[in-house]
């Protein structure tokens, strides 16, 4: 999405809706950090509560509601799709297909999800898959309690970047040692 804000801005491609209301949440949700006192390069570590309020608030400022089809494109949904399905294939060890992603994240726990996209996913990027698949837990806030937890278990722990490395107290969740979907 932003590559298209960048050919937007050249003149190379027309800007569409989808940009618009992409570009009025990004917007939206870095004046709220920015109210807040946050910095322009926050990163969602261990932490994701304030990115999760900002963005949440953002999205019903414009009443976007859940559906990402709103804010992204199909080609960016699809690009998603496939950087879940590469951190699943890293973390796991095993090829994944798109239907498998789909009926994994709706039938495992928040828990075990996280154990293996938590560690190649940013939270922005794992709030977006599970809004696609299974939103109730993000609108339960079960998504980012449990997120949190994991760091005060030491299950995960900080990384470089906004991605989390396994922790001390990390175990591979039941469903990938069973291989249940590959």
């Amino acid at each position: 999405m932003i590559e298209r804000l960048h050919n937007i801005l050249q003149g190379t491609i027309e800007i569409t809706d989808t940009d618009k209301r992409f570009q009025a949440h990004c917007l939206r949700t870095l004046e709220r950090f920015r109210a807040m006192g946050i910095a322009d390069d926050f990163i969602p570590k261990k932490n994701p509560s304030i990115w999760n309020n900002a963005h949440s608030a953002a999205l019903e400022d414009y009443q976007l509601g859940n559906d990402e089809s709103l804010r992204y494109t199909a080609d960016a949904i699809e690009a998603a799709m496939r950087q879940e399905i590469k951190a699943f294939e890293i973390v796991a060890g095993s090829n994944l297909s798109v239907a498998a992603l789909e009926q994994m994240v709706k039938s495992e726990s928040v828990r075990d999800l996280l154990l293996i996209f938590a560690i190649g996913l940013a939270f922005p990027s794992i709030d977006q898959m599970f809004g696609r698949y299974r939103f109730e837990a993000i609108a339960n806030g079960e998504l980012v309690s449990i997120y949190e937890r994991l760091f005060e278990e030491s299950v995960l722990t900080e990384g470089v970047s906004a991605i989390a490395i396994k922790g001390p107290n990390w175990r591979a969740p039941g469903f990938v040692v069973e291989n249940r979907y590959v």
